[in-house]
Order: structure tokens, then C-alpha cells, then sequence
């Protein structure tokens, strides 16, 4: 059957009938565990009844599954994951691309919502974090992009003489890079293989819809000095306009770690177990020597049901993301000594780093109106239909992923990606006509390098507020988004109560430096250039200034004005990092360049808490690249003792 074929026939099916497809096609949750079948409960607890492993995994995330799989694969180790959600892999919301918001603010997230931010109008804003097995890989916008290659020279850099931390530059790290990618080329989209990986579990290309908003967008970018590249995922850096490369397999669904790291072979290792259900309540040591060790973790499945433990024979492993890793930390002792008295939780390890440096990215839609003359480039009509017409669209577009992979349904959000300075050099000077940043703020240059990004610039056919969640009815309308990649504003994790079931109180503290503020403003100036250079200015109706929720007087503002719109509208890009990062002790550090928690034993730390800085680009990969690395350094640990 042809794609015509299906539009004319489309009308007699369901738009619903893709879901049966769906949990047929994408693979099976058998071979998991409930949480109460991996351990006994504690008031039942004997040395020779309490069930052990070599290596506990706290956290079903991103990280964790790479780490079990790795660890996992040579049959000599036994490995238990203890994950809080349920599996992905049979959720229509995170295998179908255009569906991934569906997931948010339900029970597959943990629903994590800010303090009020006072640089934000005092609002609160909502974090999103995926509470499946994959973690985020399961329920983000699938955007392959590892940052710039500086990045994790100045990793590196901030390990001061420590000879490991060396191997966390570029050089070295990008073989963890390469290690979990395998490309496939796409023929619209040629590009130099020679530094794509091509042997690991996740599948990369571009595979997802693209409009012809993508194509504009990148000419209209080259034509403002933005310079097109092919790749921006290499040693060369990130600079430059290209279209999108995802996370989603030549079949139209999402490569999350679950579907890669954790096939049925996967499942069927007699010495791996993976427990869905199990909430992790504490970290348990042993203190009868000098140096604290972890020997377990405790975990319960209701938050008024039985706690259970399990023995961690070598190392328990704590990979449950930025938010839950200092949060577990805390409530088991290892933290700000200050902070845990308050909360009368005792002591293990004083470590005033656990929870601290937290950063993110934040990003503005700025919004416009497509023209009604030209069609096919807002895709609201497809995923809002209002007419009979429309709906017989959508379900035509049901048909066409389901027999073929293809369609609007495999849209992620953003068709083309754009990495730039704002700060500084020909983008600040010439098309802004502002000077550098450093010189005029007397703020240090929060960027890795000069060569680095400051700020990027999404794409896409759809325009939003609140993440999809509020009403944008503008009628046909597109969004142009510039993320703030490299902020200089640093957060904290704080416990709200030693009660393991409250969540933590998040304040990131955001705006909170003027370069932010004035890179962010940039950012928008980019944003409504590009809108307004050809070919993207003839696919949009900017004539209309009275409709409040477009963009299309931004040229008449003053940046106090433009300000206030980041005051008011900004949100986060859910990218949480450093809150137990990689530094010395002294700099605040929570683990060593091993990933080893300091004054612990047998506890290291494995998730995107530990980059010492933000990465400029999108936190997935860099995720599962460190776990990637994690794996080869705690296998030879314990090869060597």
C-alpha cells in the first residue's frame, strides 16, 4: 500500500488504533521484578536470608541502564537495579516521538515543580523528571547533542593535578561518546561518518518529520553568517546551523536507553535482576571501621507499606539524576553536616557540595504566524484538530506511522539547531551591534572556550507556552527558541524533610547573574533576526501585531522590555546537572575523578549530578557516555583488587 492509498482511505480507522501496534512493536517488560521479590524486608532481616549482589544500581535513568548492561555483560558480576517507575518501552507517550509530552505532569514523572523564583516574577516553574525505566532518554525531546568538544577540556581542567581527570577531556572522553551511538544515515541528510559511532546500542540519524520550517531556518541562518555544518556533534566544535540529528530509529519510535541497553537478551543474564516499583528510601553503611562503607539500600514500594533492604556485596551505585542523587545522599547521611542536624538525620560524611552548584539550561519560544498561504508548516492543525477535515488528517497521519514510520508522529519539536555566540565576536558586533559582553559587564565568560557556544537556536512547527500544557490558540503558528547554554547561575537540592517520600525543595536560583539576563535578551535578538530573513520570512505572517501571545513586535522593544519577557515566560529545558559533581574536595567537589563519593567507600555516583559544568548542548548523551566511561573504570577496580 502506498501513501496515497492511505489518504483515501484513512476516515474508516480510529485514530486510537495505533496503540495496540505500539505495545506489540516495542518490545517487552518481561524479565522484571517487582520490588518486594529483590530483597526481604527489614524487620525480617538475616545475614543468611538478605539477598546480595555485587553491584546495587539506585535509579532505573539514563545512566543506570548503560551502567547495568556493561557491568553485567561478562556473567561475573552480579547486578540489581532499583528503579521507581515502571517500564517505558509499552508507553504510546515515550515510544512515539510527537507523543513524549504526554508523559509529563502524570505518574510516569516525578513532577518536581521550583521555589518561587524572585528574578522570574516569583514564579514556579514545572521540572519535568521521566520517572520510568530509561529515566529522561524515555520522555525528552530526543535531541542528539553532545555539547562542544571544549566542554570537557575544561573538565579536565578543573581537576587540577589529578592524573585520571586528564581522561576526562575531549580526547579521551569521546571514545564514551562514540561507544553507545550507532548511526544510520539518512539520504537526504549526507554527512562524514568518520567520527559517528557505528557499533553501540542507541541509534542516531535523522529520522524524524521535517518541514520545510527546518530548511528555511538554515538558509535563513547561513544568510545571517551563521554558517551551515553538517555535523555538530564532532572535533571540529559546535558552531554552525544544521538540521536535527535524534534519538528515534529508522522506524519511527524513540531509541531510549531501555529499548537499547536493555533488550530481552539483556533481561535474560542469569546475574542481572532489574525491580520496577522500588522507591529508595536510605543508603546503608557500615561505620565500624574509619572510613564509612556502603554495604546496602534500603527501598519500599509504598510509602506505608514495608521497607526492604538488599546487600550490596562491592558497590552500590547511585544513578537516579541531578534531582534524586543528592536527595538519597542526604537522607542517608552524606551532606551538608548543618543541613542533616536540622532535619535530625545522622551524619555519615560532612560533604557541603552534596545538592550544591546546581545549573540548567532555559529557553523562550518566541512565536510567530505562519502564512495561511503557504501549507504544511505548522503542524497544530494535526495535533489540535478543530474541523472534520482536520480529524480525518490526524488519522491518516495515525495510518502513516503505524504502516510506515513516518509522518508527523515522529516529530520530536525542533527541526534545526543553530549554536552561536552572543557574547561576543561577529554575532554581538555585526548583526547585534553590541559589544562584548565581558567588557561591558565585568562578568567573567561563563563559555568553555571562545570557540564554544553561548546560546542555541531551536526550530520548530509548533508554538507553545507552559510546555504544551497551555492553551496557544492563535491559529496557525510556528516558534523560534534560543536556549541559554552556559549560565553562570548555580542552584541547590535541599532536603524538605528527612521523610524519603517528601520531595526536595529545588531552587535554581535562576537569572540570577547579569550575564545571564543579557545573554538570554541576545538570544531573542537572534531569535527575531532569523524570523525575519528570507526564505523564513516568506513562511511567516508577521504583519499582525494585536494577537499578545506573538512575537511580531519585538523589533520596537527596548531590552528592558525584552527582559521582562524572559521574567515572564522563560522555562527549563529539564537539563539539571552538578549537584554532586566531579571537582577537588576543596571546590566543592562530591565525587573524585573515579566517581568515587570522598570519605565513602564503596559508593560512587554515575548521572549527569556529576558534570563539574553544564554541558553547552543537550545532557543525554554526555549521560550515558559517563556511565559508558563508569563501566570500564569500575571493571577495572575491581579486575585489579
Amino acid at each position: 500500500m502506498n501513501k496515497s492509498t492511505i489518504y483515501k482511505t484513512g476516515a474508516a480507522v480510529a485514530a486510537g488504533c495505533t496503540l495496540a501496534y505500539l505495545a506489540a512493536t516495542c518490545g517487552s517488560a518481561g524479565g522484571l521484578k517487582a520490588a518486594h521479590q529483590v530483597g526481604v524486608k527489614t524487620e525480617d532481616e538475616q545475614d543468611a536470608q538478605t539477598p546480595e549482589y555485587d553491584f546495587v544500581i539506585i535509579g532505573g535513568g539514563t545512566a543506570s541502564l548503560a551502567l547495568a548492561n556493561r557491568l553485567s555483560a561478562s556473567g561475573k558480576h552480579t547486578v540489581l537495579v532499583l528503579e521507581a517507575g515502571q517500564s517505558g518501552v509499552a508507553l504510546q507517550e515515550s515510544t512515539m516521538p510527537a507523543a513524549f509530552m504526554g508523559l509529563q505532569r502524570t505518574v510516569n514523572d516525578w513532577s518536581y515543580w521550583t521555589t518561587p523564583q524572585p528574578l522570574l516574577n516569583n514564579r514556579e516553574l514545572p521540572w519535568t523528571r521521566t520517572k520510568v525505566l530509561g529515566g529522561c532518554s524515555a520522555g525528552n525531546a530526543m535531541i542528539f547533542h553532545n555539547g562542544a568538544p571544549e566542554d570537557y577540556d575544561r573538565w579536565a581542567e578543573m581537576q587540577g593535578d589529578d592524573e585520571e581527570g586528564r581522561g576526562w577531556a575531549f580526547k579521551g572522553f569521546q571514545k564514551y561518546l562514540q561507544r553507545f551511538e550507532t548511526f544510520v544515515p539518512h539520504p537526504d541528510v549526507p554527512i562524514d561518518l568518520t567520527e559517528r559511532g557505528h557499533n553501540g546500542p542507541v541509534q542516531i540519524g535523522y529520522f524524524a518529520h521535517f518541514t520545510a520550517l527546518g530548511g528555511a531556518f538554515i538558509e535563513a541562518c547561513d544568510k545571517l553568517g551563521i554558517n551551515k555544518t553538517d555535523d555538530v556533534n564532532t572535533s571540529k566544535g559546535s558552531l554552525g546551523v544544521t538540521r536535527t540529528p535524534t534519538y528515534i530509529t529508522p522506524q519511527g519510535q524513540r531509541s531510549s536507553t531501555e529499548r537499547a541497553y536493555l533488550t530481552s537478551d539483556v533481561l535474560a543474564r542469569r546475574n542481572l535482576k532489574v525491580a520496577t516499583g522500588a522507591h529508595v528510601t536510605k543508603i546503608r553503611f557500615d561505620r565500624r571501621s574509619r572510613t564509612p562503607r556502603a554495604v546496602g539500600v534500603e527501598f519500599a514500594e509504598t510509602r506505608n507499606g514495608p521497607t526492604f533492604f538488599v546487600k550490596a556485596k562491592k558497590e552500590v551505585l547511585l544513578t537516579a539524576g541531578a534531582v534524586n542523587t543528592p536527595q538519597i545522599l542526604m537522607l542517608s547521611g552524606v551532606g551538608d553536616a548543618k543541613q542533616l542536624k536540622q532535619h535530625n538525620i545522622n551524619v555519615v560524611k560532612d560533604l557541603p557540595g552534596v545538592g550544591k552548584h546546581l545549573q540548567d539550561h532555559l529557553v523562550v519560544n518566541v512565536c510567530f504566524a505562519t502564512n495561511p498561504r503557504v501549507s504544511g508548516i505548522s503542524s497544530r492543525r494535526i495535533f489540535t484538530p478543530s474541523t472534520f477535515m482536520d480529524r480525518i488528517r490526524l488519522t491518516t497521519t495515525f495510518l502513516e506511522y503505524k504502516l510506515f514510520g513516518t509522518g508527523y508522529l515522529t516529530m520530536h519539536s525542533q527541526d534545526s539547531l543553530a549554536f552561536i555566540r552572543v557574547g561576543d565576536g561577529a554575532i554581538a558586533s555585526k548583526l547585534l551591534a553590541q559589544p562584548d559582553m565581558v567588557t561591558a559587564l565585568g562578568e567573567p565568560d561563563s563559555t568553555s572556550a571562545k570557540t564554544a557556544p553561548d546560546i542555541e537556536i531551536m526550530v520548530s512547527s509548533l508554538a507553545w507556552r507552559d510546555h504544551g500544557h497551555a492553551v496557544f490558540d492563535v491559529g496557525d503558528a510556528m516558534s523560534i527558541t534560543p536556549v541559554m547554554l552556559r549560565p553562570s547561575s548555580m542552584g541547590e537540592i535541599t532536603l524538605h524533610s528527612s521523610d524519603p517520600w517528601d520531595k526536595v525543595i529545588v531552587d535554581p536560583k535562576y537569572m540570577s547573574t547579569r550575564r545571564d539576563m543579557e545573554t538570554m535578551v541576545r538570544g531573542i535578538r537572534v531569535a527575531n533576526k532569523i524570523a525575519q530573513q528570507e526564505p523564513m520570512r516568506s513562511l511567516l505572517n508577521l504583519d499582525d501585531t494585536s494577537q499578545p501571545l506573538l512575537d511580531h513586535g519585538l523589533d520596537a522593544m527596548s531590552d528592558q522590555e525584552i527582559e521582562g519577557i524572559v521574567r515572564a515566560r522563560c522555562e527549563t529545558l529539564y537539563h539539571p546537572t552538578s549537584t554532586a559533581r566531579m571537582a577537588p574536595l576543596g571546590d566543592g567537589g562530591v565525587v573524585d575523578t573515579s566517581l568515587r563519593v570522598y570519605g565513602i567507600d564503596g559508593l560512587r555516583v554515575v548521572d549527569a549530578s556529576i558534570m563539574p559544568e553544564i554541558v553547552s548542548g543537550h545532557t543525554a548523551g554526555p549521560t550515558i557516555a559517563i556511565a559508558e566511561k563508569a563501566s570500564d573504570i569500575i571493571l577495572q577496580s575491581w579486575k585489579t583488587n
